[in-house]
């Protein structure tokens, strides 16, 4: 039995406060869908916002790489449907920024900070007392559309740049908070392929269109050039996550990280990267200054773009200070994921210890510790 089937069963029946998706790669997509089928619900999903030229550019990257699945097409076609019908509640995207924006940082959240008061999801308190977990974000989504339980439509709002979802179970605030940091392509990339799209499909089309332009081997021909005219090689939307203390905890609290035999105490703070491309200069840099106020307290890293070489940069590691785990998620790959060049720089890092979570059971890693509340 693979790891991932091995996590799916073990949440099977469970249901999911909040699910973040870093990026929607076609083969992510497939696990997806398996993993919601399995729960019993999500009452939020977080992703990056895509306009109906962002999901063209997904469906030509995947068209050009030949891995274009009717499950993509489908969300595509319609996001609110797609994850409605699998037990998502509601749609929360993510605002992204580009290497030209002004990157800032995320909101504070401190322990007497009054967070917006946001309209009970359980008016008549019939909510299972059993998942007491609640996340209050520090700007309330925008609603975009209120979907329809009865259709199976989720509702979608949009999250400024900046919003952190502080973390709340059974009442009591925790000092834990979920701080997302979204990507988005170039500007100037973007109306690039912006134009290649109108010459070869004309204007004005919605991203159901393209999916279904993309059903067919002409469509699927014409998107591949409007790729190949802009990328060759290029990471697409992604959104960061960190997730951790939003201030210092008192004393050297640590959690405890297992990865196969191997057991270490590590800080509790985690940052994933998903799909980021940390070789770009400017972009590093403005990830990096976005999530400096979290920096002591990262001791886990998730490497961008599963390791790889190309989307790395030794800057990485030295930006947190007390560093323990740098992880690269893998499955079975054709480009060399995780890079050699990354695990020598994790091996020349102070401290930290090179992670490989793969397909296999035993390379599973797992982190358990106590979270303080704020009193």
């Amino acid at each position: 039995m693979s790891a991932l089937t091995a996590e799916i069963r073990k949440v099977s029946g469970l249901r999911f406060n909040v699910l973040f998706l870093s990026h929607l790669d076609s083969d992510h997509v497939a696990g997806i869908d398996r993993l919601l089928l399995a729960a019993s619900g999500v009452d939020e999903v977080v992703l990056p916002y895509l306009g109906a030229e962002d999901w063209a550019l997904h469906l030509a990257a995947s068209a050009a790489s030949g891995t274009l699945t009717s499950s993509l097409l489908d969300l595509a076609a319609d996001p609110a449907g797609w994850l409605g019908a699998r037990g998502v509640g509601r749609i929360i995207f993510v605002a992204g920024v580009d290497d030209d924006d002004a990157v800032g940082r995320p909101d504070s959240i401190e322990p007497g900070r009054h967070l917006p008061e946001l309209p009970s999801q359980d008016p008549d308190g019939t909510e299972d007392a059993a998942e007491p977990m609640e996340t209050d974000w520090s700007r309330p989504p925008r609603v975009l559309d209120a979907g329809d339980p009865a259709s199976r439509r989720a509702a979608t709002a949009l999250l400024a740049h900046g919003a952190v979802a502080a973390v709340r179970v059974a009442g009591q605030r925790l000092n834990w908070v979920l701080s997302p940091f979204a990507f988005r392509p170039s500007a100037a990339k973007m109306a690039t392929f912006r134009n290649a799209l109108e010459h070869h499909f004309g204007c004005c089309w919605t991203a159901k269109d393209y999916a279904n332009f993309a059903r067919s081997t002409e469509g699927r021909a014409r998107l591949r050039k409007c790729y190949d005219a802009v990328w060759r090689d290029h990471n697409l939307h992604s959104m960061a996550l960190y997730a951790g203390p939003a201030t210092p905890a008192g004393g050297p609290r640590l959690c405890t990280a297992w990865h196969g035999k191997f057991v270490r105490p590590v800080p509790p703070g985690w940052i994933s990267t998903g799909d980021f491309d940390a070789s770009v200069t400017r972009r590093r840099a403005g990830l990096l200054n976005y999530y400096s106020p979290y920096a002591r307290m990262v001791g886990q890293l998730g490497l961008p773009h599963h390791g790889s070489d190309l989307s790395f940069n030794p800057g990485m590691l030295g930006a947190f200070p007390r560093l323990r785990c740098a992880i690269a998620a893998v499955g079975p790959n054709r480009y060399g994921h995780p890079g050699s060049a990354v695990q020598t720089a994790v091996a020349a890092a102070p401290l930290v210890d090179f992670v490989r979570v793969d397909e296999y059971p035993s390379n599973t890693y797992r982190v358990r510790g106590i979270v303080p509340a704020w009193t």
